[in-house]
């Protein structure tokens, strides 16, 4: 491995895990969301769509709720 490239952390050790499994459902949800790809692109054009006033079925599409 080049100098400067770290590995990726080891995925069988528990204390990668310890801060994960202290949080609550939708917490832990919001993590796997905003680690996918696809929904990054999506709030990317959301984010612009919602400026205009528009939002709806796209936001319903990912099971989101606004209050």
């Amino acid at each position: 491995m080049s100098e400067g490239r770290s590995q990726p952390p080891n995925w069988r050790d528990p204390a990668i895990y310890r801060e994960l499994a202290r949080l609550d459902r939708a917490a832990l949800m919001w993590e796997w969301l905003r680690r996918d790809p696809a929904y990054v692109r999506w709030y990317a054009c959301a984010s612009e769509a919602t400026r205009g006033g528009q939002s709806g079925e796209a936001t319903r599409k990912w099971g989101l709720h606004f209050r």
